[in-house]
């Protein structure tokens, strides 16, 4: 019994130090990632994907937004709506689709919309609470982090900067809408 607590203790420590390290790396970038998300703000991101949300789209079932921020492989930033077909069997795959800052090379700070699949990652679908949560959040059934979608699922990539900030923000509120538009038509 001794031995069983002080392994017990050991892996504690070990997740307590853990942690400690996880915070120091979170605290060490925080203040790129307000960077990132002041960027985010200038150009409205929020606003475009809270309208996609308020029209109600026929034959697609529509969350969010959400912030979402991290620091692997490099500090980023993003705002998020997730959406999927409505029906009660089309809970398999949900796709992410958002509005991401990050910073690319010479510290220039890089603007990209896209969207990615997500798979279900439960192993039982219970619809009360699946359809209960999935308002709030994506990431208790579909396992992802909101980062960033690889380069095949980059609809444009722009390089912001301040004088251009309108220009920017007409563009990616296009890209935002001609997603919202594939979608729709995918999904009849």
């Amino acid at each position: 019994m001794i031995v069983v607590m002080a392994a017990s203790n050991h892996s504690r420590y070990d997740h307590i130090l853990r942690r400690i390290e996880q915070r120091r790396r979170e605290q060490a970038v925080a203040p790129k990632q307000d960077d990132l998300a002041s960027v985010l703000d200038a150009v409205n991101a929020w606003g475009f994907l809270e309208e996609l949300r308020e029209r109600r789209l026929r034959k697609i079932n529509l969350y969010g937004p959400k912030i979402c921020r991290g620091y692997t492989p490099a500090p980023w930033a993003g705002v998020v709506v997730w959406y999927k077909r409505k029906g009660y069997y089309h809970y398999q795959t949900l796709t992410l689709l958002g509005i991401w800052a990050f910073y690319g090379e010479g510290e220039s700070i890089l603007l990209t919309v896209g969207a990615k699949a997500l798979e279900f990652a439960e192993s039982v679908f219970n619809p009360e609470s699946y359809y209960h949560h999935i308002k709030r959040r994506f990431d208790l059934y579909y396992h992802d982090d909101g980062s960033p979608p690889p380069e095949s699922g980059r609809r444009c990539t722009i390089t912001y900067r301040e004088p251009e900030r309108l220009a920017v923000r007409e563009a990616i509120q296009r890209e935002v809408a001609a997603l919202m538009a594939e979608a729709a038509r995918r999904c009849f």
